[in-house]
């Protein structure tokens, strides 16, 4: 498998760092030894002996200065490796000789470079290291032996023939046997060290398509631990939440996603698998979605419960594309019903109000009689507005498309408010500073659903209350739309009736039709566009028309509305 090289520098720089710290230590070691003895011994300062190891150590510490300044504390390389071979047994043999050569108690500090050459270059190292240390020993006591080289203190050698070849040959042995055998064991460590690594590329591998696969998917997905806190949350669930993974995890499941914790109760939290089923979620931005979700249990590679998984989609789309499908339908229907009713209703209806009205005229009419056609006059009036906001409801769709500005659009609905009903009744109309916000559509039909929204506001809201107009841009589903807010201060909506009150006909207020609403979202849903109800902050209701939001440079533009 291949393995990253990163990765595999990293370890040559371990191994390197150790060595040379192992090295550096002998070498102390030896300079603290010598420190040592010559503070006991002040006279030995000078002697030949005590100079030998002084170098050695010099040589030692300058050769890894040296190595560390060339090739750091990396692998050497192979002439390199040469180099630090000659420098180890350079520094042994230095030290045998001051010591006394054949006589010396240090010759087994060849085996202590032997091992260092095994962690070097393993069993070529270590064979390598044993042959230069045994060449090196039989060479230094060889010319011992002759006299050719004589130890400090030594004036004459006393070392025979018998002694050099018993000493070479037992020596030499046990330095090659050492190398061989220290030599099999580095093998054995690198072989584990590969081992390791290739697993650590396996494991490291796994994690990364682990990752990559979670964060990947399509749908949130989250993973609760035996006390119902998240562990992991992948980036889909972040982005559909509105939260982080450093605000998710450890936290528990209700905080994060709140309405889980029900279904887990009711169909079992430890062994079963909860089927597909769906909740209302409030992100913290206020935001509701429809969320899709399915949990299972978690388990251990012994079959034991560890946690649970949950997989969650966010089903607001489609439920917002359900319900258009569903109030096109019952659009359809509604239409036919209107045209007839408007043939049926609207000309008799007519004959009524002109007859009515010529009695009024009459002469003859005494006071009741007036009296009862002011109620047939008014009561005409009031079903002809019906059926001229059913004809609205039913009617087509947008006659006169242009780009308009909703900014202003709202500024001239809250001004007339605000000087009419609003005045009466003593509501505020506060309209929020707005920047231009420029949509394609029918301006007329747009006023008319800012006028129905904050005309029931007001309605809604109590003598003393206040209206808030808000406009600006949102991203939502991937989409840039223009959003109108307009926040009452009233009682609020009860959840029982909130899925009625686009219904055609369905009202709460005496004397309303229960089509301003139904008008309101047909307008809307013509400009493909959609409305958001919900609780406003403390009290009242946040009615939010979504429309598209216009492309730059496109169709005339209407500041008026």
């Amino acid at each position: 498998m291949a393995r990253d090289p990163g990765e595999g520098t990293e370890g040559k720089r371990a191994g390197g760092r150790n060595l040379l710290l192992i090295r550096t230590g002998i070498t102390f070691a030896l300079l603290a030894s010598v420190v040592s003895v010559q503070m006991r011994s002040p006279e030995l300062l000078l002697t030949g002996g005590f100079q030998l190891l002084y170098f050695a150590v010099l040589l030692s510490y300058g050769w890894l200065l040296l190595r560390y300044a060339a090739w750091g504390s990396v692998d050497l390389p192979l002439y390199a490796v040469f180099l630090q071979a000659v420098a180890d047994v350079a520094f042994i043999s230095i030290i045998v000789f001051a010591t006394g050569l054949y006589d010396s108690v240090f010759s087994f500090m060849f085996v202590v470079v032997i091992l260092l050459g095994s962690l070097e270059r393993y069993l070529r190292g270590a064979v390598g290291w044993a042959l230069l240390s045994s060449a090196a020993y039989t060479f230094l006591v060889y010319l011992q032996m002759r006299g050719i080289l004589l130890p400090p203190g030594f004036e004459a050698t006393s070392v025979s023939f018998s002694q050099f070849a018993r000493s070479a040959v037992i020596n030499s042995t046990a330095f090659l046997l050492t190398g061989v055998l220290s030599g099999f064991l580095g093998e054995e460590i690198r072989k584990g060290k590969e081992k390791v690594r290739d697993r650590d590329d396996v494991i490291r591998k796994l994690e990364s398509f682990h990752k990559n696969v979670i964060d990947n998917i399509p749908s949130g997905l989250l993973t609760i631990d035996t006390e119902g806190k998240v562990n992991l949350v992948n980036d889909t669930a972040c982005a559909i939440l509105g939260t982080t993974r450093a605000d998710s995890v450890g936290k528990p499941m209700g905080q994060v996603l709140a309405g889980i914790e029900g279904w887990e109760a009711r169909e079992g939290r430890d062994d079963s698998r909860i089927p597909r089923a769906e909740i209302r979620f409030l992100r913290a931005d206020g935001t509701e979605l429809f969320l899709g979700f399915s949990t299972s249990p978690m388990k251990d590679a012994e079959g034991h419960s560890i946690g649970r998984v949950v997989i969650f989609q966010d089903l607001t789309p489609i439920r917002q594309m359900e319900e258009r499908v569903r109030i096109a339908d019952r659009l359809a229907g509604v239409g036919e019903l209107a045209a007839g009713l408007a043939h049926e209703i609207r000309n008799p209806l007519a004959s009524i109000a002109g007859s009515s009205q010529l009695l009024r005229e009459s002469a003859a009419s005494s006071g009741e009689s007036a009296t009862l056609l002011d109620i047939i006059g008014r009561e005409s009036q009031r079903l002809n507005g019906l059926i001229t906001d059913f004809l609205a409801y039913t009617g087509p769709s947008q006659r006169d498309t242009m780009r308009l500005d909703v900014a202003a659009l709202l500024r001239d609905v809250a001004e007339a408010v605000r000087a009419g009903e609003a005045r009466g009744k003593g509501v505020a109309v506060e309209l929020a500073t707005l920047n231009a916000l420029m949509v394609e559509g029918d301006g007329e039909q747009l006023k008319q659903v800012a006028w129905n929204l904050v005309r029931n506001a007001v309605q809604a809201s109590p003598a003393g209350g206040k209206v808030m107009i808000d406009g600006f841009e949102q991203i939502r589903h991937g989409f840039r739309y223009v959003v109108a807010m307009v926040v009452d201060s009233g009682a609020g909506i009860a959840p029982g009736i909130l899925d009625k009150i686009f219904n055609p006909f369905f009202t709460t207020k005496e004397g309303g039709t229960g089509l301003g609403l139904s008008i309101s979202q047909r307008i809307v849903h013509q400009h493909k566009g959609f409305i958001e109800v919900r609780p406003a902050p403390g009290k009242g209701c946040a009615f939010s028309v979504f429309l598209p939001a216009a492309s730059a440079g496109s169709g005339e533009e209407s500041g008026d509305g």
